[in-house]
């Protein structure tokens, strides 16, 4: 493909360049980490086996201009103490003196500075036959055997120097870029400068100067950033590149010219990647990963055949949790074009994209192994990364507004003495007065053994019993209600126990329907308002769960009623009745816990929804309820910490 030619500089410009060459040529050299830019790097490899290197730089905030910038990308050999090294000399400072060539279009490893490489493996051509005829096609197939001999000679001299077994003796940088242009950004907005560079294997000093295009030379403020860059020899095996993890990875319709590529050193042909500032995703991110597969070997139509396996894990200490298996890539014959073609140096990039609504907060490792089938190689990286709550999945993360089912509160003395007093009959047997007064004393075991009642007092008997078993946890006591009922047992008392033993065995509706039943027995009433709007908000039927208190009159000094009451309002979201129900009954109780916490609820809630008037009363609220210990601490804390980094909203 020919090469377009290289935008013009104005001359405001060249001068520009020349200080930022300046600039890198006085600078410090790299110290052994990243200066304190934020640096990210990855390493992939092009077609004629030299690595790719694509990175990102995220200045300081001061030192990030907000138009144009120029940009000047050097990489020099790493001096080694003790090794005497060639000075290596900038064409683009010879350019800038006068040379008539533009450093951009320089071939470098065979192809032009600044240009995206095809990646995979590259693939030397096979020999031709010598023509035959004339002596003049004799002398001319001669110079093309001398010009094979020589591009030959030429391919093993530069795959040598890529494998580390010669070095390279070019007095040259090995590598000079430079661009005006606007600066990257990531995805959250971030300005950064993102560039490309290719170049064999070493240890080398990367810098990376730039400044507002548009100043003058002698007032520009430039700024250098530097890092040592250390690349390994290439090898032959399969292997997998740098795991580019991106917030986006689409197709591009048509790919980036090569002088368009300088700036978008993250797509590859048509694959687009939108890199990620960091590894850091909420609940309401996908995370995308893109990787180079490395030599896979080639069937004889030149397809490979390779399978990559992909897990997420959860990092817990020494060990790993396994948390989801993805779906299995494969490329082959099968998947990829009918063109694609490995020796011919085609691409093969891997790449996956996940939702994380499912994955909860904390330490993550996506484990890939690639195996290639062809060559029965496997190779195996993984890339941590780390989910982090949002206000609304932090708010998700709160316990269930309404609590399990738990027989003891309808096993409480005062409620027992009104089922007891409903299921008497006037004039009981000795024997039934004897079972109904064990009963009132709580003594329920005794219930299990039965004496002789007269047939009429059969149902009460068997209701009793079914108490009994109920006392226990056995859900035999089912059974029992309803056989009582078939013996005409007095409706409200029994249905109020069977509905409290379908609420033990997780059947919230069949409980619903027998509270509902028994909600005419007078004293009970309060009782199953309450037992009902805590089935209708296991059931998430909040309208409903809100609707079974309306008639019943919530005062402090009924604590059950009044959680209860607050947890249905902010199930709706009307916070204000929840607080104003807690507070009285907090002013009652400063230590009542629940209560405390069903308060941070809804406070917080409304700070999520966008109602910033609570935000102070709440952090002062958690910090109390943290100080007592509450049992949700913890989450109180994350809470807190979110709405202080920033106004809380989803």
């Amino acid at each position: 493909m020919a090469q377009t030619a290289a935008p013009e500089l104005t001359r405001q410009q060249r001068d520009l360049l020349s200080a930022l060459v300046t600039a890198v040529e006085r600078a410090p050299a790299a110290a052994s980490g990243d200066d304190d830019h934020a640096w990210l790097l990855h390493v992939l490899r092009a077609s004629d086996g030299s690595h790719y290197v694509a990175f990102s730089i995220t200045p300081r905030a001061h030192a990030m201009p907000d138009g144009p910038l120029i940009i000047y990308v050097r990489l020099a050999t790493a001096a080694t103490p003790g090794v005497m090294t060639t000075t290596e000399r900038s064409v683009v400072r010879e350019w800038l003196a006068g040379s008539r060539t533009d450093p951009r279009l320089l071939p470098r490893r065979g192809i032009a500075i600044g240009e995206m490489p095809p990646m995979g493996a590259g693939a030397i051509g096979a020999r031709g036959a010598a023509s035959v005829g004339s002596a003049d096609l004799q002398v001319m197939g001669l110079e093309r055997e001398r010009a094979r001999q020589r591009r030959e000679d030429e391919e093993r001299r530069r795959r040598a120097e890529l494998e580390g077994t010669s070095a390279n003796k070019s007095d040259r940088l090995p590598f000079e870029d430079f661009e005006v242009g606007l600066p990257a950004s990531f995805r959250d907005g971030t300005s950064a400068i993102q560039r490309a560079l290719t170049a064999g294997p070493g240890t080398y000093d990367l810098s990376v100067a730039w400044t507002e295009a548009s100043q003058p030379a002698a007032k520009a403020q430039v700024h250098v950033a530097r890092r040592i860059l250390q690349l390994a020899p290439a090898a032959a095996e399969f292997g997998l590149s740098s795991v580019v993890v991106a917030d986006r990875i689409g197709v591009r319709e048509i790919p980036y010219s090569s002088l368009e590529q300088r700036a978008h050193p993250y797509t590859i042909g048509a694959t687009e990647i939108l890199p990620s500032r960091d590894t850091v995703f909420t609940p309401n991110e996908r995370m995308s990963v893109a990787f180079q597969i490395v030599n896979p070997a080639p069937s004889p139509g030149g397809k490979p055949d390779v399978v990559v396996n992909m897990r997420i894990v959860r990092v817990a200490g020494a060990r790993d949790e396994l948390v989801a298996s993805l779906t299995p890539l494969t490329y082959n014959a099968a998947t990829l074009p009918a063109d694609f073609d490995v020796r011919a140096g085609h691409p093969l990039i891997a790449a996956m994209s996940a939702p994380l609504a499912t994955v909860r907060r904390g330490e993550y490792r996506l484990l890939i192994t690639a195996e290639d089938r062809v060559a029965g190689a496997v190779i195996s990286t993984n890339a941590p990364f780390t989910v982090v709550g949002t206000a609304a999945s932090l708010l998700a993360e709160a316990p269930a507004l309404a609590p399990r089912f738990n027989p003891a509160d309808v096993l409480q003395a005062p409620i027992v003495t009104i089922l007891v007093d409903h299921l008497a009959p006037a004039n009981p047997t000795p024997a039934l007065a004897k079972s109904l007064q064990s009963a009132r004393s709580g003594r329920f075991a005794d219930l299990l053994v039965e004496e002789p009642v007269a047939p009429a007092e059969q149902g009460v008997r068997t209701a009793l019993t079914g108490l009994a078993l109920l006392s226990l946890g056995d859900l035999g006591a089912i059974a029992q209600f309803e056989r009582a009922l078939g013996l005409q047992a007095a409706s409200g008392p029994v249905r109020f126990l069977l509905g409290a033993a379908r609420a033990l065995q997780n059947r919230d509706p069949d409980a619903i329907s027998a509270w509902r039943s028994a909600r005419d027995t007078g004293p009970l009433a309060p009782i199953v308002n309450r037992l009902l709007a805590e089935a209708y908000l296991r059931q998430k039927d909040y309208q409903n769960a809100a609707d079974a208190l309306t008639a019943t009159g919530v005062t402090a000094e009924d604590a059950e009623l009044t959680r209860t009451f607050a947890a249905t309002r902010i199930a709706l979201g009307r916070g204000a009745e929840a607080v104003a129900a807690l507070d009285r009954l907090l002013a009652r109780d400063p230590g009542h816990l629940e209560a405390r916490w069903l308060l941070l609820h809804a406070l917080y809630s409304d700070l999520v929804k966008g109602n910033q008037e609570h935000r102070d009363r709440f952090l002062a609220e958690a910090q109390r309820y943290i100080d007592a210990k509450g049992p949700h601490a913890g989450l109180a804390a994350e809470w807190s910490a979110v709405t202080r980094q920033r106004p809380t909203s989803p």
